[in-house]
């Protein structure tokens, strides 16, 4: 079977690391690139065996870069500290890396977790974010700062499996995280001379909310799928367009 590197972008990720880690132990190597993390991820996995690196995160396509120069095999499994490769998952990455696999790049639904839901439709499943298993030699991420995709050459092909996802906890981490990816996404738009408007400061989050909830039919994940969809309207999609306008009144003053 081919040898294969997993690599896993941490911070602060002590509630999910082990799980994480777990997940694909069956790999040859797993590199952790953390962002100087305060808490006990890094003891977690040390203990864990795995080759860390700390680096400040400076967007997430260069930290995602960096992770694939760090990997020694030429396949690399991508994972996130949130996510988890389920056992259904694993066994058909087996299967592709006991000959030669079919293309230079293999994706997987992710099922993601909100609260204490998985969340079946909202646009969040099947969620195809980018590729869980490719040549590092015919990719390569985009220099963006988040939501950053992958160039890469060749076919793709779609895995059954999937990765488990468990981005929030609580409405509190939320709101926390969509503050930080906010800030991030705000600069992007703004580096990129995106300019503000007031009908999209008041037309974008009522139809992320129509997007989330009604078209891709939010209403049958029940409370949850309301209280989702609400907030990434006001959380999430509002906010970067108030921060974009905060940032073009810095400029100008």
């Amino acid at each position: 079977m081919r040898k294969v590197s997993a690599y896993i972008l941490t911070k602060n990720s002590e509630k999910h690391i082990k799980e994480c880690i777990e997940s694909v132990k069956w790999a040859d190597e797993i590199v952790i690139v953390d962002s100087f993390s305060g808490d006990a991820t890094l003891e977690i996995a040390k203990e864990a065996g795995c080759k860390i690196f700390q680096r400040k995160l400076e967007g997430f396509g260069a930290q995602r870069n960096f992770a694939l120069e760090q990997c020694s095999y030429e396949w690399v499994i991508c994972l996130d500290s949130d996510e988890r490769i389920s056992p259904e998952l694993k066994a058909e990455i087996e299967k592709q890396l006991q000959n030669s696999p079919e293309c230079a790049v293999f994706l997987a639904p992710r099922k993601s977790r909100f609260i204490n839901r998985w969340i079946l439709h909202s646009g969040w499943y099947p969620d195809y974010r980018h590729p869980v298993l490719f040549n590092k030699n015919e990719a390569k991420y985009k220099n963006q700062l988040v939501h950053e995709d992958i160039d890469y050459k060749g076919k793709k092909k779609y895995f059954k499996g999937d990765i488990l996802h468990y981005p929030y906890d609580s409405i509190k981490q939320f709101i926390a995280k969509s503050d930080y990816y906010t800030d991030l996404r705000a600069e992007e738009m703004f580096k990129a001379g995106k300019k503000f408007s007031v009908l999209n400061l008041m037309v974008n989050p009522c139809s992320m909310f129509l997007k989330m909830y009604v078209f891709r039919r939010g209403f049958l994940d029940g409370l949850a799928g309301f209280i989702l969809a609400l907030s990434y309207s006001c959380f999430y999609t509002l906010m970067k367009y108030i921060k974009l306008w905060e940032l073009e009144n810095k400029k100008s003053e």
